[in-house]
C-alpha cells in the first residue's frame, strides 16, 4: 500500500494552546518516505547524530513519537519539553530548546511556517517525517571511522 500524506488534525484534537506552546505539524515528502530514514532509525543515530548533535536527534525522536499518537500534528508545551530532553526550562527565543529548533531547521530537518489565517498565533514548526541521508559535504565533516562506516552501511543497504 502506498503511503498517503497525513491530512492535518482537526483542532478539536488538539490540546488548548497557550503562549508557552508550539504547534508541531508534520512535513511529509513522499520521496523521503520511501527512500528516506525514521528519526528513530539506527541510520539516524549512527550517522545524523555527529552532524546535528544529541539534542536536536532526541528532539526529532520525541516529535516522531508524537505523530505516531498525533499524525496530523500537535501542540507541545515549550518549558516541558526543554525539561524532558534535559535543555533547562527556559522559553525564549534563545533559550536552548529554540536555538535546538533552529539546528533541525539549519540542516533542512524542520521548517518554521506563520500560523493559518484566523488560527492562533502560535509559533509553528514542521517536521521531516523521514530524514535524508546525508550529504557528502556532512558525510566529510564526521570522523574516518562514521565515514567508513556509512560506507559499509550503504554497501549493505543498499548494493553501492
Amino acid at each position: 500500500m502506498q503511503p498517503t500524506a497525513p491530512s492535518p488534525a482537526h483542532p478539536s484534537f488538539l490540546p488548548p494552546a497557550s503562549p508557552a506552546r508550539l504547534t508541531v505539524r508534520p512535513w511529509w515528502d513522499p520521496d523521503l518516505a520511501a527512500h528516506g530514514h525514521d528519526p528513530r532509525s539506527e541510520y539516524v543515530e549512527r550517522f545524523w547524530l555527529g552532524v546535528v548533535g544529541p539534542s536536536t536527534l532526541l528532539l526529532l525522536r520525541r516529535l516522531a513519537r508524537g505523530f505516531d499518537e498525533f499524525p496530523g500534528g500537535f501542540h507541545v508545551d515549550v518549558a516541558e519539553t526543554a525539561g524532558a530532553l534535559g535543555l533547562g526550562h527556559g522559553t525564549g527565543r534563545n533559550a536552548p530548546l529554540q536555538r535546538t529548533v533552529d539546528r533541525a531547521c539549519n540542516f533542512g530537518l524542520a521548517r518554521r511556517r506563520a500560523a493559518a489565517p484566523g488560527a492562533t498565533a502560535l509559533p509553528v514548526v514542521e517536521v521531516r517525517l523521514h530524514l535524508p541521508g546525508l550529504a557528502p559535504h556532512q558525510l566529510a565533516r564526521l570522523p574516518e571511522s562514521v565515514r567508513r562506516s556509512h560506507e559499509t552501511w550503504k554497501e549493505l543497504h543498499h548494493g553501492a
